[in-house]
Formats: structure tokens, sequence, C-alpha cells
């Protein structure tokens, strides 16, 4: 099926206010999933909400909930998202992160009690189209956490930990990275058990550490390999969990040390951490912010016009994918998956409201 962007965004807006988001949360919510879809990344767009309501069933999810500031100084804030919707609240830490920057140089907020953030590199981008400088990352490490294994394990411990950066140019859109630290997100399996699709190898392995290609292996007790695998796993061991200690910041002195939905932990916390942790900079605390932007320019350029190798038609620096993804999308429409769109339909019949117009 294939459906206009404003389409779904209205949907996702009223399917949230439905679930008993409030008017700002649920804007933020289908806002935040839409843009994923048209930014070509649809394992983190409207096929959430299938999760998103199951979350919400089990209690997991308080779509109501709002994000409170629990600690807040000069340059740092601790923020407790209560489990609401985790596109609102991080929004939220990085807004209050961009303004401390603007005052002091430099803001850094950590939240706890977050659910599915989304799109790491929807909060990055937002910050250097500010003309700043941004980190975003969100982890979880312990005993059955996740869906990733340890370097050399076989067995649960980590989350897929992205990390994200956001930096400005001038001139151009911004430098974008955003990436899990397992060798794809668990959206992107997700999605191709949604088409029926097998996996390339090299990306899941079942319950007794051994390859898979069928995407329902993941869900049956298998891990996601991490990022490097074999040959290099261990930087991708070493990423993974330095973002879960990382984000493990917002959790000092927390009176509720329970996981969030996000995280796939178990009922038990026992020895674990997580967390979502922003970071912006300004540019301006370290000198002519104006020429900096330009040299990252300069560089974003000539990395632009590098020749392509064999087999390739041209260089892209990230970020670009998803500009590019953003405007054909607009044009052309947002394909959603026929399984996704089948569960979607059940979900809108349940809180009685229309599916958008699809062809």
């Amino acid at each position: 099926m294939v459906v206009e962007g404003a389409a779904l965004e209205a949907f996702s807006v009223e399917l949230a206010r439905a679930m008993g988001a409030d008017a700002e949360v649920a804007a933020e919510v289908g806002r935040h999933l839409v843009r994923a879809n048209l930014s070509g990344h649809d394992s983190h767009g409207v096929m959430r909400f299938i999760q998103y309501v199951e979350e919400a069933d089990r209690g997991l999810l308080r779509p109501a909930a709002r994000p409170r500031v629990l600690r807040e100084g000069a340059t740092t804030a601790l923020f407790d998202a209560r489990r609401g919707f985790g596109h609102h609240s991080t929004m939220v830490a990085t807004r209050w992160a961009i303004d401390r920057a603007r005052r002091a140089g430099l803001g850094a907020a950590a939240v706890r009690h977050s659910m599915h953030v989304g799109r790491l590199g929807e909060y990055t981008e937002r910050v250097a189209e500010e003309g700043l400088v941004g980190l975003v990352t969100v982890g979880v490490a312990g005993p059955g956490s996740g869906l990733v294994a340890p370097f050399g394990g076989s067995q649960r411990f980590l989350g897929t930990n992205p990390w994200s950066l956001g930096i400005p140019a001038a001139g151009r859109p911004p430098f974008v990275y955003d990436a899990a630290t397992s060798t794809v997100a668990e959206g992107k399996v997700r999605l191709a058990r949604s088409r029926g699709s097998s996996l390339p190898p090299g990306l899941v392995r079942d319950h007794e550490g051994r390859p898979g290609l069928d995407p329902a292996v993941l869900y049956e007790g298998g891990t996601l390999t991490l990022l490097g695998d074999e040959l290099a796993g261990h930087k991708g061991y070493g990423l993974s969990m330095a973002a879960a200690l990382v984000g493990g910041l917002a959790m000092m002195d927390d009176p509720e040390p329970t996981p969030a939905g996000c995280m796939r932990m178990p009922a038990e916390w026992g020895t674990r951490i997580a967390g979502v942790f922003v970071l912006v900079v300004d540019p301006a605390a370290f000198g002519d912010p104006d020429e900096y932007r330009r040299r990252v320019t300069e560089v974003l350029e000539a990395a632009a016009a590098s020749p392509p190798a064999p087999g390739r038609s041209e260089v892209l620096v990230p970020g670009d994918p998803e500009r590019r993804s953003r405007r054909r999308r607009a044009a052309e429409g947002i394909p959603i998956p026929i399984v996704t769109w089948s569960e979607l339909a059940g979900i809108a019949e349940r809180f009685g409201i229309r599916m958008p117009a699809a062809g």
C-alpha cells in the first residue's frame, strides 16, 4: 500500500491521541514516525504502533505520561520520561540541551524510564539545523537484556544501542550519522518478517549462537550480531557497551530502577544499566562558528567529489540518503507492507479511527 505522507501523519496523530496521549505528545509522535518513513527508515516508522499498542496493553508504555525535570543545573539536566512516548521526552531533552548550549556553550541531558525513542537521527538533525553539534545515544546492558550478545557470547546482554551525531554545515545540509551498534537495527528484522523476506547472512543467530537467515529466529530467543560480526565485532561491542554506560548516567539515585520497554529488559532489574543521553555543543564556544561550518562544508563536498569505486555511481555523506528519500517519498508516497497495513487496520478498528486513503 502507498500512502501520502500528510494523510499518514494525521492518522498517526489521531491514533496516538486515541491511545491516551495529549495533543502535543501525539503531534510529536506522529511527526517523528512519519518522518522516519519519509526518510526511508520504515523500521522506525508507523509500523512501530504495533509494538506501542502491545506495550500499552502490558502496562509498559503510558501514553498519557509527560516527562518531568528531576535535576537541573547550568548546563546539565536529568529527565524522567515516566514511561511515556520516548519521541516526545527525548525531543524535550534535546530542546533543553539546545537552549543551554546557546547560553553556555554546551548542554547535556540524561533521560531515565524512556520508552522507544524512534530514529536518533531525527534529534541530531534538528540540532545541526540550529547550527549546533549534537550527539544522542541510548543503550542498555546486562544479563538477559536487549537482543544482542556480547562479543564472543551467545546470550542476550545488549540492546542495539545506537549512536547519532549531527554536525552543521554552511550552504548545504548537515552531516547526520545514525547507526546501531548491531549489524542492523531490530526494526530491519521486524520489517523483513512483515514482508515475508529472508535475511542476508551475518545478521542474526539462533538461541544457541548459530547463524540464521529467517527473521523469526531472532524472536525465538536468538540474537542480532554486533557491528563487525566475527571479524571486528569487538568494535561494535565496545561502542554498544559505551552507549549503555553513558546512558546509564540517567540511573544514578533512581528510586524506581525499572527497565524501559524499548530496552527489552527482563521483568527483574538485577545488574543492568540503561538510559538516553543528549549532548549539544555550540561551535561558537570554540571560535568563529561560520568558519567552522565552512570547513565542514569543504570536507563534506570533497568527500562527495571522491571518485566512486567500481560498481558505484557516486559517493554520499551521512544524511544524504535520508534527504533524497524524503524528496522522493513526498512526491510518490510512502510504501507500507500489506501485513503491516492489515495490523494497523486492526488497531484502527479497535480505537474507532479511520485508516488513511491508500493506493
